[in-house]
């Protein structure tokens, strides 16, 4: 089962005289034609392709007069001889030195193949492969097709016929099971059959080439035959994926061959795919479908058409490359697809010569080589499969479709300098820092060398001697000194070999630049910005976007703080207690620094009275998307919330919530203090759906909350503000399930007031007003008291229903009520109604948001200060901010119409 191939250079040594090199300098590439001229030509790497294109026509034109013209074989040569010094990191698509000695992997993957190959000569299956280290029963065609492939090409690289036995049984299993069987006779399936004939073609010839034995050639003129008689329709995916790769490696057969009918049939096709493409690009080439993907139909066009006209065939590429994927994610056998993505960047960078289409093709490469965790040679078809299922079909594509390119040519002498294992680019080191130096080194040539390694760099330098470092072998040297990190900066360390003789100097040095951070002391003091009181608080300091903090420390009496830092983005977070908020604050250390921190109380305690401590994030982010400030204080673990210092808090407010804790949803020592704030005229949000069917009866709940409770259970999730209540009616709607709420509510608690203040603010149902939510107002102290009978943490607003309130436009209506004239949020007789002329989506928003109106009406749309920020004219149905307007609430006001009104809107983030 799966997908599969290409076509690559095929000799070992590149033309007499004329020679293809690659020169880089700090990034600076440049193509290097030497025709044996006293000097070469230097074509700079900012030149467009087409001009370097017609200049090498050119100059080989001019050298023809001396010599000849070069044939088509050669032009292929020298087209497929292109090369980077630098290749990219799996991590990063940056240039630098090759982790990998390609050729050791391939060997690794050939062994790996061969050892899942039918051995039994009883076996109906002897010579086949096994599709699968899990798939012991799975012997396909196209598997030992490929494997014949693999084995063929490392001998044709090396000179070494490890393979010659496995080859031989493997067209044992291929003549009792050809290509075009493989479809059961079906006609539905004879896309398969399609599929391993070109497979058929490409492996027959690359045997060939190789062994110079045709015996198997007439198993692939059937092969040929059969491709040609059944043309595909092309209606899925499938089909045309399959026609694609057919397509392109029946070309290549048909150069070998000089068939010009199967030459022909092969670009017709190929056009077929190339205008289905064209279609709607960006989605053909995301879609993947068996072991194949839109990057095998990219590949399909590039082998066929755009090699039949190299100019079309550039610019198609300059066109349609832009929309080829950066990786498959996920999918069942993404690794598979993957693959054959790197594949198209690599057909698309040598029709094109385009750097970043080569770095994309060894940067999936590289990826894929990564998922040998066991290096048995063998990766799995998904990427999210353990080790222990490696496929050999997706092995067998990373060497002719990935690796294959890398190791084209080989030479007798080519020693190469690897990626460093240390230092790394991305390590963080720190003056004083004793930093290990491992270079790694490869044998990537063909016979044994005695060759010096040397690493050099300001103030480093030491030479290791290595003596007949054996083909294939890999070292990382552990007798190199470390580098001694004394001063800060940015410090380059080189590996660079000295064999000789050495064929290929474009990989004997690797580079690494790393940065020595400096180490510093960041000091300050910390204070209420109000008060000009020292906090008590600890504080972090962390490079900004890290995890882990270089240092922590604890204010002192009088507020002051030390922290140890290094010179760069350094985050400070503040961790304090109460009725402080945390909170940070960025800066660049250079040296160092001394700050003045100033911070302010929070304008509000959230307690968390949940058994499990859950739900927390469902009130914290609604705040802070509001813009308001909280303490949390988690009441199962620490204790008695400290209500003596809610006073200090710049609202004086209490949101309690009870979450799932169904006994003790509110202390009786918690209900005493918390009476007393009421007292004092601080302002408590009480939201739980276990609270008033616990607390029925108290004097709590009905003489400081007003509340008294009727029962228990309400099945329906819908909550709706009461019209008869001034507040209420300023409340459309909202749900208390499903979506982005916590979905944790069983026991919904009906409620009714008390004649002490007390009133209807949401209910169940607006046709027996039976109570969700009662909120008073203590006279004596004036105190405001709101009581949910369900769990704030849980509401949301349906996708259906975009005129339902979400928890931040709730929130934003409970706390205008409850803290009024505090900032936080100003009640206004302009909020969402029943009768909305207008409606906003999504609210809270990032870069825009949609509006939809039910009248033509002029939207005026001013901030919480009351600035007017913009005039939407009629029929303007979307709002973007521009970069001017910070994040926050706004409110946006329909000026005429009978029914005009406000909507308050979040900007949640630009």
């Amino acid at each position: 089962m799966h997908s599969h191939h290409i076509r690559y250079a095929r000799k070992r040594r590149v033309k007499p005289g004329v020679q293809v090199q690659e020169r880089s300098r700090r990034g600076d590439s440049r193509f290097c034609l030497d025709l044996g001229w006293s000097r070469p030509i230097l074509l700079p790497r900012r030149v467009s392709m087409r001009v370097k294109t017609l200049l090498v026509v050119c100059v080989v034109g001019g050298a023809a007069f001396a010599t000849r013209m070069w044939t088509e074989q050669e032009f292929e040569l020298f087209r497929r001889s292109y090369r980077q010094e630098w290749f990219a990191r799996p991590e990063s698509l940056i240039f630098g030195p090759r982790r990998y000695n390609y050729l050791e992997r391939i060997k690794l993957a050939c062994d790996f193949v061969a050892a899942y190959q039918v051995s039994d000569s009883g076996s109906p299956d002897f010579g086949g492969i096994i599709e699968a280290e899990h798939l012991p029963n799975v012997i396909e065609t196209d598997n030992t097709q490929e494997a014949i492939w693999i084995w063929s090409r490392w001998y044709e690289l090396t000179g070494s016929d490890d393979y010659r036995e496995n080859i031989r049984r493997a067209w044992v299993y291929v003549l009792r099971h050809p290509a075009f069987w493989e479809h059961s006779g079906q006609p539905a399936n004879v896309w398969y059959a399609i599929w391993n004939s070109g497979l058929a073609l490409m492996v027959e010839m690359q045997y060939r080439r190789t062994y110079a034995d045709s015996s198997f050639l007439s198993y692939a003129d059937s092969c040929r035959g059969f491709l040609i008689r059944n043309p595909l329709a092309n209606g899925t995916y499938l089909e045309c994926f399959v026609t694609a790769q057919s397509s392109g490696m029946a070309y290549d057969f048909a150069l070998d061959r000089s068939d010009q009918i199967l030459r022909d049939t092969a670009v017709t096709r190929g056009r077929r795919i190339q205008r289905w493409l064209e279609d709607n690009t960006t989605l053909k080439l995301s879609r993947a479908e068996w072991a194949m993907c839109g990057g095998t139909a990219f590949w399909g066009v590039c082998n066929t058409v755009c090699r039949e006209d190299t100019t079309a065939g550039w610019q198609w590429v300059q066109t349609y490359a832009e929309s080829l994927p950066g990786f498959y994610p996920s999918g069942t056998w993404n690794c598979s697809h993957n693959i054959w993505l790197a594949n198209a960047y690599r057909a698309a960078a040598e029709l094109a010569g385009d750097e970043d289409w080569w770095l994309m093709h060894h940067y999936l490469t590289d990826t894929l080589l990564q998922k040998d965790t066991d290096r048995d040679g063998g990766i799995p078809a998904t990427w999210t499969d353990p080790t222990t299922q490696d496929q050999t079909w997706v092995t067998t594509y990373l060497v002719f479709m990935g690796m294959d390119v890398f190791v084209t040519p080989t030479y007798d002498h080519d020693v190469a300098a690897l990626e460093f294992a240390s230092p790394r680019p991305r390590q963080l080191y720190i003056t004083g820092d004793t930093i290990p130096v491992r270079p790694v080194v490869a044998n990537v040539g063909l016979l044994a060398k005695t060759f010096p390694l040397t690493v050099r760099g300001p103030g480093y330098q030491h030479i290791e001697n290595y003596a007949n470092f054996p083909f294939l072998g890999i070292d990382t040297s552990l007798a190199f000194p470390a580098f001694a990190a004394n001063s800060a900066g940015i410090y380059q360390l080189d590996a660079v070999t000295g064999a000789t003789p050495d064929r290929n100097r474009l990989n004997d040095t690797s580079r690494v630049r790393f940065k020595v951070y400096g180490r510093f002391t960041l000091a300050g003091t910390l204070i209420d910005s109000g008060t000009g009181e020292p906090v008590n608080a600890w504080l972090k300091a962390r490079i900004s976007g890290a995890s882990h903090p270089l240092d922590s420390a604890k204010t002192d009496s009088v507020g002051r703080f030390a922290l140890a830092v290094i010179d760069t983005l350094i985050r400070i977070e503040l961790q304090p207690g109460f009725p402080y908020y945390r909170r940070s604050w960025e800066l660049f250390v250079h040296g160092d620094t001394t700050v003045r921190l100033e911070t302010q109380t929070a304008h509000l305690l959230v307690v968390n009275n949940d058994t499990l401590e859950q739900y927390e994030g469902y009130y914290t982010s609604t705040l802070e998307t509001l813009g308001i400030t909280c303490h949390t204080w988690r009441r199962p673990s620490s204790g008695l919330p400290p209500y003596q210092d809610v006073d200090r808090l710049r609202s004086r407010t209490l949101i309690w919530y009870s979450g799932n804790t169904r006994v003790g949803t509110v202390p009786v020592e918690d209900q005493d203090s918390i009476s007393a704030l009421i007292a004092r005229g601080a302002s408590v949000l009480l939201t739980g759906q276990n609270i008033a069917e616990e607390l029925a009866g108290t004097q709590f709940l009905e003489g400081v909350c007003g509340v008294r409770f009727d029962s228990s259970g309400w099945s329906r999730f819908f909550v709706f503000g009461n019209r008869a209540d001034s507040l209420g009616s300023l409340i459309h709607a909202t749900a208390t399930a499903g979506g982005d709420g916590a979905s944790n509510q069983t026991s919904r608690d009906m409620l009714s007031p008390m004649r002490n203040g007390a009133a209807i603010l949401l209910v169940y149902d607006t046709l027996t007003n039976l109570g969700a939510a009662i909120r008073r107002l203590d006279s004596m102290s004036g105190a405001r008291i709101i009581t949910l009978g369900f769990g704030f943490e849980s509401v949301n607003r349906p996708l259906s229903k975009p005129d339902f309130l979400t928890r931040v436009q709730l929130m934003s209506i409970l706390l205008g009520w409850l803290c009024p004239g505090s900032g936080l949020a100003e009640p206004s007789d302009r909020l969402p109604s029943p009768g909305l002329s207008f409606f906003v989506s999504p609210n809270p928003f990032h870069s825009a948001c949609n509006i939809t109106a039910l009248q033509h009406a002029d939207i005026e749309i001013f901030s919480a200060s009351g600035r007017r920020v913009a005039i939407l004219p009629q029929g303007t149905t979307k709002w973007r901010p521009g970069p001017d307007i910070a994040d926050g609430i706004y409110y946006l006001y329909a000026s005429s119409g009978p029914s005009a009104h406000t909507i308050p809107v979040v900007l949640a983030r630009h």
